[in-house]
């Protein structure tokens, strides 16, 4: 990721926390490190909790490569332990999408990259996630 594509997603991460934060949610940005982490934020409202990982689409679309196999792993043991399953954030030109770990893995089994059209087919607007 060029240091441009990363301000845009640490922006992002800002603004969705902001977001979050503003509808009563407690809300924690996890920090970068080295070895990396399974998402960027977790979200708890009303005794629910949410791992988020939040994704800026240049040109409406997401390559799926771009998940990597530890974020897989990590977000399959977040489900396995009770927990709702794992959210995408997707920053698009038409707002935010939510999408989870679930409709990633439709998308991943027809094409490379999610696509504006999947987003929205295959996830919901912020808004929506929100009520």
């Amino acid at each position: 990721m060029n240091p441009s594509n990363k301000k845009l997603g640490n922006l992002f991460e800002k603004e969705f926390c902001e977001i979050l934060g503003q509808h009563g949610f407690w809300v924690h940005n996890l920090t970068q490190n080295a070895s990396g982490q399974p998402a960027d934020v977790i979200a708890v409202r009303n005794g629910q909790a949410y791992l988020i990982d939040c994704k800026v689409c240049s040109n409406d679309k997401f390559a799926l490569s771009r998940i990597e196999e530890n974020q897989y792993f990590a977000m399959n043991l977040w489900e396995d332990c009770g927990n709702p399953a794992c959210l995408f954030a997707f920053k698009t030109s038409e707002g935010i999408y939510i999408m989870n770990t679930h409709g990633i893995k439709v998308v991943k089994q027809r094409r490379q990259y999610a696509r504006l059209v999947d987003i929205k087919t295959y996830g919901e607007t912020l808004e929506e996630w929100l009520s």
